[in-house]
């Protein structure tokens, strides 16, 4: 076989990859929508897989299921300790399917519902204005992007302030060992992260048992749904799924939504002058640049499934490709266009089914409040980096957006 007709096989972590993944998962879509990768699973990238899958019961969630009850593998060496905090992230409710997902996120979810949601936004606007400065130069991913959304969310749950940025960073940190490449120093350094930030969170919910507040991190200690109290692992579980959904994959929406919106400079003024412009451009940004334009949380198959002419065994591990999905042109209309009035607009940067994300309507209120704030705030913006790297800690996001005044 010639090198012109071996299959195509690109490695979907490596660092140029993920710097511009748009043109790769084009041609994984065109030429092999059903992707064995590298790394061991399946990448689907093509809307309708993508969508019919994210609801299809055969592809769950469920991870303890899959190792029923078996200790965590890791090429590296672990302590009972560090196996059984792996265990219990994964025993998130997100995580979970039927009876048990809907059970603990029916009590997450009263905190994310829109009524209560919009209460927040006199404090989300009163936030951002005060992030953003007055002139001069500024990073959008540093000094307004990044710390919005992480201080709202940390309100929400009830993190101390002088605890917050520690907590932010156990995230960072310990994201690494969901990776299916890193280096032995990097998994130390994930488990330790993850061990302070599954410790601080046991003192945190001993504190709210003891002195309850107006707080997400109360409510779960003290909700009872048939009867039933969450335990503490499912509390602890729970606050990583709720932190992540509504602090760290909510601030890569805003910087890269307003990276979008000053490349296009018309765009920007339509925005600024027909406010009622906002929604169908909040949705094209989420389309258009979704935080994860490579992979998705995984799940796997229950059962043998027949996709795309191949044998999807039970037991394999599936990753869907929303990025992809997102600008499938069997869906989209010039999907490679960035159009602030597109409409319809049935992107699925949040999934679909009943794993549809919780912080979503969180995710577009502070993006709404956000990009208001800055057309509100200058007259003129204008990009000093224009084309920005991503960051090497965490290839999802860019490292830095420097803007002027």
């Amino acid at each position: 076989m010639d090198a012109a007709s071996e299959p195509f096989s690109p490695d979907l972590h490596s660092p140029s990859y993920q710097e511009d993944p748009a043109p790769v998962l084009a041609r994984l879509r065109e030429e092999d929508p059903v992707h064995r990768s590298q790394h061991g699973y399946w990448f689907l990238t093509r809307y309708e897989d993508v969508k019919n899958a994210l609801k299809d019961a055969r592809f769950t969630s469920d991870w303890a299921k899959r190792r029923s009850g078996g200790p965590i593998r890791s090429d590296f060496d672990e302590t009972e300790t560090d196996r059984a905090n792996r265990s219990l992230i994964l025993s998130s409710f997100n995580m979970r399917d039927g009876d048990e997902h809907q059970r603990v996120r029916g009590l997450v979810n009263q905190a994310f519902s829109k009524a209560t949601l919009e209460g927040s936004r006199s404090r989300i606007e009163a936030l951002a204005h005060d992030l953003l400065p007055v002139g001069g130069e500024f990073d959008l991913v540093k000094d307004f992007g990044f710390p919005l959304p992480i201080q709202i969310s940390c309100e929400m749950l009830g993190i101390p302030k002088e605890s917050r940025d520690e907590f932010r960073r156990s995230f960072e940190d310990a994201a690494v060992l969901g990776l299916p490449r890193h280096s032995e120093s990097q998994h130390r350094e994930g488990l330790r992260a993850l061990g302070w930030q599954v410790e601080y969170m046991r003192g945190l919910l001993e504190d709210r048992r003891n002195t309850p507040k107006d707080d997400l991190l109360s409510a779960l200690v003290q909700a009872e749904e048939a009867g039933s109290q969450l335990t503490s692992e499912e509390t602890i579980a729970a606050i990583v799924t709720i932190f992540t959904a509504a602090g760290t994959t909510t601030e890569r929406f805003v910087s890269s939504g307003l990276l979008l919106l000053l490349r296009d400079r018309d765009a920007f003024a339509r925005l600024r002058e027909d406010r009622s412009l906002m929604p169908s451009a909040i949705e094209e940004i989420l389309r258009f640049h979704h935080p994860d334009q490579s992979t998705s949380t995984p799940r796997w198959v229950n059962e043998d499934v027949e996709l795309g002419g191949k044998t999807l065994a039970r037991g394999d591990t599936v990753r869907f490709g929303l990025g992809a999905a997102n600008r499938d042109p069997q869906q989209f209309k010039i999907p490679e266009s960035f159009d602030i009035t597109r409409t319809p607009n049935r992107h699925l940067a949040f999934g679909k089914g009943a794993h549809f994300c919780l912080g979503a309507t969180l995710a577009r209120l502070v993006g709404e409040v956000a990009f208001t704030a800055v057309l509100d705030r200058y007259a003129e913006l204008k990009l000093v980096t224009e084309n920005p790297r991503r960051d090497p800690r965490r290839m999802d996001r860019y490292q830095e957006i420097v803007v002027r005044t």
